[in-house]
């Protein structure tokens, strides 16, 4: 039964592909940073399943030794992001509603852009940083498609929310267990192992039209 529509507590989205479009948030550092090429092979195989999330981020996290949070986060300052993210932040907050990103990148950028945007918090995979803020090079923490739930339980657990009253937004392979285990699922933009798990799918380039299909959030007249 999905709850009802005053009972959402928590809005969970998804980063690359869902909030980043046309590329990813490590591509379009790659582009900075040297490792384009190295990193679309790479991420060629992940969506192909033939490599891990950890092993992308092994074969990557050498190129980022030396850069400092702050030239990551004004690289980042050109990233392509969906329309409609501050109306829709502020039509969830406004009833009530949390939003955090899930994402299985690096943890730092995301964070970078929650801070931007007004989420409350981020996931991701970690690494190590020293005291002026500048990026070892070395992971801290790997982080899968699993772990992205395990972040949203915890989350959830922290705050007493069911996970009943939970929607997520996502695009693709990591976000397939958390649409399992939420109220009400969007694939946006999605892949057809994502479309097939989700509760309701949408091609659209504007993030308010993913309210639109969860019960209860209708932002516009349609």
């Amino acid at each position: 039964m999905q709850p009802l529509p005053a009972s959402w507590r928590l809005a969970c989205f998804d980063l690359d592909g869902t909030l980043v479009l046309g590329t990813s948030v490590c591509l379009h550092l790659a582009e900075k940073f040297g490792h384009f090429e190295h990193l679309q092979q790479l991420e060629a195989r992940y969506v192909n399943g033939a490599i891990s999330n950890a092993q992308i981020a092994d074969g990557i996290c050498p190129y980022y030794a030396g850069q400092s949070l702050d030239a990551i986060e004004a690289h980042l300052s050109s990233v392509p992001i969906i329309n409609g993210v501050p109306t829709v932040l502020a039509t969830l907050a406004a009833k009530g509603i949390e939003s955090i990103i899930c994402t299985v990148t690096w943890r730092f950028a995301a964070q970078i852009l929650a801070r931007r945007y007004g989420f409350v918090d981020a996931s991701g995979c970690e690494m190590d940083i020293d005291e002026n803020g500048v990026l070892i090079g070395r992971v801290s923490k790997y982080f899968d498609e699993f772990d992205k739930l395990d972040f949203v339980k915890a989350y959830c657990s922290e705050r007493q929310i069911p996970l009943s009253q939970v929607f997520a937004v996502g695009d693709s392979r990591s976000d397939i267990p958390l649409f399992g285990a939420v109220g009400f699922s969007v694939a946006l933009n999605a892949t057809d192992a994502a479309k097939a798990a989700a509760s309701a799918a949408i091609e659209t380039d504007d993030l308010e039209a993913a309210l639109e299909v969860v019960p209860g959030l209708m932002v516009r007249q349609l």
